[in-house]
């Protein structure tokens, strides 16, 4: 399943995130700046709006080859500031070569890449259209680890240059239409499903509900684990699951978005923690009772409640794998 994504710019004006996010937009990527020293007068809007809906988001420098790339490199980092962890890597556009060598162009965006590399950890994604790829730049090979966001309009099988086998993000058009934008829009598909664009992140990707994969069934798990009752973890964000977010949101003191961003995701990471027996009092009677707890009768006395499930799994992750398939082996035999 290809995802859907769009990529915006001040052109687009005061895009409203949430209607977009609602019609199964699941990216954006963002024009940051251009050049040495131009500045998109949206992006800031634009960057945290994105973030506001659960939208994995993006940012893009629209190269001038004529420009020091260094200085280009810097435009570009003070202005985003900081790609999170649960952001897309940064994102090199790269079309035109203002009258330069091929050469020249390559080097310079080269460095521009190995800076911003550098300064984020990232591998950053180039954007490109084939025919600048292969006509202007003769399908150069030292780009071929950078993943390939490509546009290529009026199909949705795109042309790959020579450089790469595979391509990673295509726009596929420029006259979209989306509510909540005025006017048209790029639209984008990514080159697999959620789990897949989940593999560019550093974090965990941003969930809200619409979304599908093991991501989300991991989510979900994670949820029954602390008591809240999602029914069988499926990978399905459905409303039930929205609204146990929610619930689960409240519970910690976190904004009740219904969104599982970094803040929530970070929450669920987190063990439950044990409650300790209470320790009797020198006035109570002592009872004699044994120190350990009998699984068995704990199972038998809660077969069937809604949070059985969700306590086993916990009490599964807390468990060693060695003693885990020990236990598997004894009860096989």
């Amino acid at each position: 399943m290809a995802l859907l994504g769009i990529d915006i710019s001040t052109y687009q004006g005061d895009v409203d995130w949430a209607t977009v996010a609602s019609q199964g937009v699941f990216y954006g990527f963002a024009k940051a700046t251009e050049g040495a020293a131009s500045r998109d007068d949206k992006f800031a809007r634009n960057w945290s709006g994105m973030r506001a809906v659960g939208m994995v988001r993006g940012a893009y420098h629209f190269f001038r080859p004529g420009k020091d790339p260094a200085v280009q490199a810097n435009n570009f980092l003070q202005t985003v500031q900081s790609i999170e962890a649960f952001d897309l890597p940064a994102v090199l556009d790269l079309e035109i070569d203002d009258g330069l060598s091929a050469a020249t162009v390559i080097d310079r965006a080269l460095k521009w890449l190995d800076i911003v590399e550098a300064k984020t950890g990232r591998k950053p994604i180039l954007y490109t259209f084939p025919s600048f790829w292969e006509d202007k730049l003769g399908n150069p090979k030292q780009f071929a680890e950078y993943p390939l966001w490509v546009a290529n309009f009026g199909t949705r099988s795109p042309f790959v240059p020579a450089t790469w086998n595979r391509w990673t993000f295509h726009q596929y058009s420029e006259s979209g239409a989306l509510r909540g934008i005025a006017g048209n829009v790029d639209l984008n598909q990514f080159n697999g499903d959620l789990d897949g664009l989940q593999k560019l992140l550093k974090g965990r990707i941003p969930l809200r509900q619409g979304c599908e994969g093991n991501v989300v069934q991991e989510m979900q798990t994670l949820l029954e684990a602390q008591g809240f009752d999602v029914g069988t973890p499926d990978g399905d964000f459905g409303p039930k699951t929205k609204t146990q977010v929610a619930a689960f949101q409240r519970a910690k003191n976190l904004a009740t978005d219904g969104i599982v961003g970094a803040a929530t995701w970070a929450a669920l990471q987190v063990s439950r923690p044990t409650v300790p027996t209470p320790t009797p009092t020198p006035t109570s009677t002592p009872t004699p009772t044994s120190t350990a707890i009998d699984l068995i009768n704990v199972c038998k006395s809660y077969r069937g409640a809604a949070h059985q499930d969700a306590a086993l799994r916990w009490l599964q992750s807390q468990i060693s794998k060695p003693v885990l398939d020990d236990f598997a082996k004894r009860w096989r035999q």
